[in-house]
This record gives structure tokens, C-alpha cells and sequence, in this order.
């Protein structure tokens, strides 16, 4: 008989075990205390409870609510879902790039200090970067767009702040009547592209290091400017996607990821947590990491946003103001080319006869059906419900 193996740890479980002891030495931020309390509480009795209903077989099941929480390991997918709904609407019949821009490792430490007013800087220059060469008439000469996703950790959860982003192969005409087509393969030279990221975000940089805390000497800022000057600023491009379904699949990889999930937890044992990571360094070679378990929490929370700051943003043809103008300008000139997008619909069942206030909330366990949310209960009213269960019993 085969000895039974112990379940795997959870992100819960290790700060349920731990946080109270990693707390008396570690101080929280109000966002990372907001993160640890939602990640507790999910899909537990405090969350409160839902009733769920298959439309077609009508197989009637409770669950526990999520938290919602951003940085919570449960809550990623259904969030990532709806938000691959509402981008798919955007998609044109081109094909896309994919661009990661990184920042040297001396800047970890303004990062860490300084996460919102860096992050900031750090869209605001990818963009600047990605307008500066579509702008050109040798690469593009036409007014392009892009989504951009903020991560801020690598495969073992180092602190690694980079952006993706994913653009068209082309844009419009400055009177919206025309668009224009990049290479299919090669936006602009990377190296190029990192020189000028490098310039901008360091010239954007100086300018606010009278806010940066803590302040930086003015020797010190010397050091630190001619050193990144010095680095090679390293910046990814990736073949274009030939089809828009692709880039649906790759963005919902992208979008709503965390540090760590818990598929990637394998055990915790003497205070240590192993997980499963992969060395892009060694031809991305799955490994094992063990890490103590106070550095694997302080590490998790390393990752947690400011509050209120928007991780994924929308610029150029893509930004919200004019966003569904300029996408029916480009779909129109596309299709004077013979290009139409076949969209791809979510099967979500028969939702149209749904009632008022009722809720898609995936696959039936028992059919495959649709099923939908019906009753919400909190948890004062669970404990109401208990308390008559008891009376019942007792009575």
C-alpha cells in the first residue's frame, strides 16, 4: 500500500500558519494587510455562500464566495475571463506584436520605494517609446495603439518590474481613413527601441527624483544615472500572432496573473516552501526552489499594487476616449482590403432569458450546462440559518 501523500500548501494555508509570527517583525502596508485578509477569507464562511442552478438539467449547487481580491490565487480566472470578453470586441483582423520592457536591476530599490510614481513613469515611457517609432514613416507613419500589462516579478518571485505589450501590426492615418501596414514580422530594431526607452525613462526619471523617497544625494544620484547609462536596457520582441484568437488566448495568459499560484506550490516542509519555476536562463527549464518560508511571504507580498492602480492600460487608437471610433475606422479600411475578423463567442448558454440580476457562472459539474447564480447569503444570515438548523434539531 502506497503511503499517502501529504495535500499540497496553499497560499492560504502558509499565511494562515504564519503571518501572525512574520508580522511581529515585518510591517504591512495597508494594501498588503487588504491582500493578506482577503486571501483568508475566500471562499470561506466569511465570504458568505451562493446558490447556483444548470439552465438545463437545473442540478442546484452551494458554493463560497470569493474575495476578489487582484493578488488572491483563487479569484484570477473568472476575472480573467470577463476581461477576455470585453477585449475581444476590440480585436482587428491583423496581426499583433508582443513587447516586453524591462528596467535594469540597479533600479529595484527606487522601485520598491517609489512603486506608484514608477510604475507610472514606466507605462508612460513604453508608450512614448512605441509612439516614437510608429510616428516614423521608415517604420510606420501612422498613429498605432497598444495594451499594456505591468508585472513585477519573475519565474522565483524576484522583484523583476517589466511591462508587456501587445499592438497591432500597423494604424491609421492621421484623418482615420487609412490603414497602414508594418512588416508582418519586425516592428522596429530592438536596439533601438531600448536606447530610446532608456533615454526617455531616465530623462522622465531625473525629473522627479526630488519626490523619490528616500532622497537620493546628489553623488549618489550621479552614481546611479551613469550606471544605468552604461546597461543595456533589455527589451523583448516577439514575432507577430497571425491570428486575433491568439492574441485573446496570449493576453488571458498575461492579464490577470499573480506572483505565484498555488498549482505551483508542492510542498512546506521545516519552515521552507518548494515550488515549481522555470529557468528562462537554462532554456526555461522546469526546476524546484526552496525558500524559507518568511523570504517566500515577503517575496508574495513584494508584488501587492498601490492602492487604486490600474496594472492593465489602453493607449493610442486603443485608448478609451475615441477607442470605438478608431476601431470602427480601422475595421472599415480593413474590410475594403477583403480583412474581416470572425469574432469568437464565449459559450455561455442560453443567457439572453435569463432573470434580471442572475449571473453566468460557468459549466454544470453534472451536464456541462450553463449555470447561473440565483440566491447570495452573508454570513450573518449562514449563522441565522445554523442557529434555526440547531433549533430544528433540538425542538
Amino acid at each position: 500500500m502506497k503511503p499517502r501523500q501529504a495535500p499540497s500548501p496553499t497560499i492560504a494555508g502558509i499565511f494562515e500558519k504564519y503571518m501572525v509570527e512574520y508580522t511581529k517583525n515585518h510591517a504591512l502596508s495597508g494594501q498588503q494587510r487588504k491582500a493578506v485578509n482577503d486571501i483568508l477569507r475566500c471562499q470561506t464562511q466569511k465570504c458568505g455562500m451562493h446558490a447556483t442552478v444548470c439552465t438545463d438539467c437545473g442540478t442546484i449547487d452551494f458554493s463560497y464566495n470569493s474575495c476578489r481580491n487582484r493578488h488572491c490565487p483563487n479569484c484570477q480566472n473568472a476575472q480573467k475571463q470577463k476581461w477576455i470578453g470585453k477585449r475581444k470586441d476590440e480585436l482587428l483582423p491583423v496581426s499583433y506584436f508582443h513587447l516586453v520592457f524591462t528596467v535594469p536591476h540597479q533600479l529595484n530599490l527606487v522601485f520598491m520605494e517609489n512603486k506608484a510614481l514608477c510604475y507610472n513613469l514606466l507605462f508612460e515611457n513604453v508608450w512614448k517609446t512605441i509612439e516614437h517609432f510608429s510616428s516614423q514613416p521608415k517604420w510606420l507613419g501612422a498613429k498605432t495603439g497598444c495594451i499594456a500589462l505591468l508585472h513585477s516579478w519573475g519565474q522565483n518571485m524576484s522583484y523583476h518590474p517589466h511591462i508587456h505589450c501587445i499592438m497591432p501590426s500597423g494604424g491609421l492615418t492621421e484623418d482615420g481613413m487609412e490603414w497602414l501596414h508594418m512588416h508582418p514580422k519586425f516592428f522596429a530594431p530592438v536596439r533601438e527601441i531600448s536606447k530610446k526607452f532608456k533615454e526617455l525613462f531616465l530623462e522622465a526619471l531625473g525629473l522627479e527624483k526630488t519626490n523619490l523617497k528616500p532622497a537620493i544625494a546628489p553623488d549618489g544620484w550621479d552614481i546611479l544615472t551613469k550606471a544605468l547609462e552604461k546597461t543595456n536596457w533589455v527589451v523583448f520582441s516577439q514575432a507577430s500572432f497571425v491570428k486575433p484568437d491568439y492574441v485573446i488566448d496570449y493576453l488571458g495568459n498575461y492579464t490577470h496573473k499573480i506572483a505565484i499560484s498555488n498549482y505551483r506550490l508542492i510542498k512546506l516542509e521545516d519552515d521552507h516552501v518548494f515550488f515549481y519555476w522555470k529557468d528562462y536562463k537554462d532554456n526555461g527549464k522546469e526546476k524546484i526552489m526552496r525558500l524559507p518560508v518568511f523570504e517566500f511571504i515577503h517575496r508574495f507580498l513584494e508584488h501587492v499594487l498601490p492602492y487604486n492602480f490600474y496594472k492593465i492600460r489602453h493607449y493610442g487608437i486603443f485608448g478609451n476616449r475615441y477607442k470605438a471610433t478608431n476601431i470602427e475606422n480601422a475595421r472599415r479600411c480593413l474590410a475594403k482590403e477583403g480583412k474581416v475578423l470572425e469574432m469568437v463567442e464565449l459559450n455561455l448558454g442560453d443567457i439572453e432569458t435569463l432573470p434580471p440580476g442572475c449571473i453566468y457562472m460557468g459549466a454544470c459539474k453534472s451536464c456541462g450546462g450553463a449555470t447561473i447564480s440565483m440566491y447570495h447569503y452573508r454570513l450573518w444570515q449562514l449563522e441565522e440559518m445554523h442557529e434555526n438548523e440547531l433549533l430544528l434539531q433540538t425542538g
